[in-house]
């Protein structure tokens, strides 16, 4: 397929509306779910020791389910709350998911990271759902075709019981941001501090249902202020189908196949939860992530419940990425990252919505560069140092001696020779050594650097997820791919190294890292 025509695709199926057409019972089966939800009030507690590791709480959901959970503290003031779920596949560790979202209770977000039943962190009452069955089958069928009608019969599926955790997740923190003044319990509330649900893929779906079923059920207020979506999964059932199915659709058309004669039934109960129905519910600010092409959450499907939402057009957002849930390109995984970035400014406390996204309209459909960074190439003027040419000439002469390619002489020997002879010829005139990588720079884009060839260095290979995670703290620490030569030699670049190999298990030296943050950038 040529590149024209898979955008063309992926265009069309950013346009695909699903049946948001409600199945006969669904009144009557969601308004029993929340009788039984509202039924019990849930309690955020301390952990005890029965709990998986990295669970710092846990509440009691629906049908006595222990959830657990990781709380992470806003430092200084709480100013939000934010609800984070997971998706299909076995989740990170909760530990690896608080690195994450450090950077939110700097900007004072107190953060509760979520497992729902049946997952590593909160099976110890259900057990572990997400092993496959004697059937090859896992979590999304537990209980899915269990025998009996009306509304107590789903009890016994995974799915909506799911929705009440995230549902009880919400309702917990909520109550904690009341009783939080200036980040001491207790006291009591001055201003209603807004909370936020992020989700991807099974849990941006979890997500959709549970935003849609708080929606309105306080007079004048809504449960969740700011929704965030990634692929958001268990939607368009019935184009879903029709099609080849994969990840949970598969699961779902095989327990259809093993039971012929109770089809139209079990299609009714998979109605009942088809987040393209959901999604006409939900009318908060939405910032979502839709890929152009999807083997996991077909992409058509995706884009179906973001078109369904009820939030009016001016406050919802739509991210493009080119693949969603596999590997793709070093270009697709900038775009994942962007995306990262954008997230945060979308759930800034100090800022509405609309005002945050004003930035980022230009930049929601392609760029690989958020907005704040400027124009390509604008980055070398911070590094000016109005110095003669005597210094430039110098800096060439040696770097002809070093015989290294640029990106190849940081952090190396060849480099530290580079410097010590700039300080022999220059003495006090000579350069830093990040002062003397930038004026290199410098030169090479104004076409008077000459050219060393190829330099035959070898580059550590990292997995694609590391890949994903070194290539955020760089735009994080940056602002972007594009300004990395920014981070040369500065101590931000050594607390980058230095928190990558604690997180992802590595050890990097300095000149490890930036090989592979140069060919990241290629």
């Amino acid at each position: 397929m040529s590149q024209d025509r898979s955008l063309s695709s992926g265009v069309r199926h950013l346009s695909r509306v699903g049946d948001s057409t409600p199945a006969p019972d669904h009144s009557v089966f969601w308004g029993w779910w929340f009788r039984t939800l509202v039924g019990d009030r849930p309690r955020l507690e301390a952990a005890s020791g029965d709990d998986a590791p990295g669970v710092t709480h846990t509440f009691k959901s629906v049908g006595g389910a222990v959830v657990g959970c990781r709380l992470l503290e806003a430092e200084g003031q709480t100013r939000a709350g934010v609800v984070v779920l997971h998706g299909y596949s076995s989740p990170r560790p909760l530990e690896r998911d608080a690195v994450r979202w450090r950077w939110a209770t700097q900007r004072g977000l107190a953060v509760l990271l979520v497992r729902v039943r049946g997952y590593p962190g909160s099976a110890r009452t259900t057990g572990d759902m997400t092993t496959r069955d004697e059937r090859g089958l896992g979590w999304i069928t537990r209980g899915f075709d269990a025998p009996g009608e009306g509304p107590e019969s789903m009890t016994a599926w995974v799915l909506p019981q799911a929705v009440a955790d995230v549902a009880n997740a919400c309702r917990v923190m909520r109550n904690r941001l009341a009783e939080v003044e200036d980040g001491a319990p207790g006291r009591p509330l001055t201003e209603k501090r807004p909370l936020f649900l992020v989700g991807e893929s099974l849990g941006g779906a979890l997500a959709v249902m549970a935003a849609a079923q708080l929606s309105g059920r306080l007079a004048r207020e809504q449960v969740i202020d700011r929704l965030v979506i990634g692929s958001p999964a268990l939607g368009d059932w019935a184009w879903r189908l029709e099609h080849e199915a994969a990840g949970t659709g598969r699961e779902i058309a095989s327990v259809l196949e093993l039971n012929p004669a109770r089809r139209e039934e079990l299609l009714t109960r998979l109605r009942l939860t088809d987040t393209v129905v959901h999604a006409g519910r939900v009318r908060t600010p939405t910032l979502c992530k839709l890929a152009l092409h999807d083997e996991v959450v077909p992409a058509p499907t995706a884009a179906a419940v973001f078109n369904a939402l009820a939030t009016s057009p001016g406050q919802k957002w739509r991210f493009v990425v080119p693949v969603g849930h596999a590997s793709g390109d070093l270009a697709c995984t900038r775009r994942h990252v962007l995306f990262e970035r954008c997230l945060q400014d979308f759930l800034d406390p100090t800022r509405e919505a609309d005002e945050a996204m004003i930035a980022w309209e230009d930049v929601m459909l392609q760029g690989d560069r958020p907005p704040e960074a400027g124009a390509p190439g604008d980055q070398g003027a911070l590094f000016e140092m109005g110095s003669t040419d005597e210094v430039d000439r110098a800096l060439v002469a040696v770097y002809q001696r070093a015989g290294r390619t640029l990106d190849a002489l940081p952090y190396t020997d060849a480099f530290e020779s580079l410097h010590r002879e700039l300080v022999e010829a220059l003495g006090e005139r000579a350069p830093d050594r990040r002062e003397a990588f930038h004026r290199l720079h410098n030169l090479r884009k104004a076409g008077r650097l000459p050219r060393m060839g190829r330099t035959e260095t070898s580059v550590p290979k990292i997995s694609g997820e590391d890949q994903e995670h070194l290539t955020r703290l760089v735009v994080d620490a940056a602002g972007s791919l594009g300004a990395r030569d920014r981070l040369v030699y500065a101590p931000e670049f050594d607390a980058l190294v230095e928190r990558f190999n604690a997180e992802a298990g590595h050890t990097l030296s300095n000149h490890d890292a930036w090989r592979l943050i140069a060919r990241l950038a290629k």
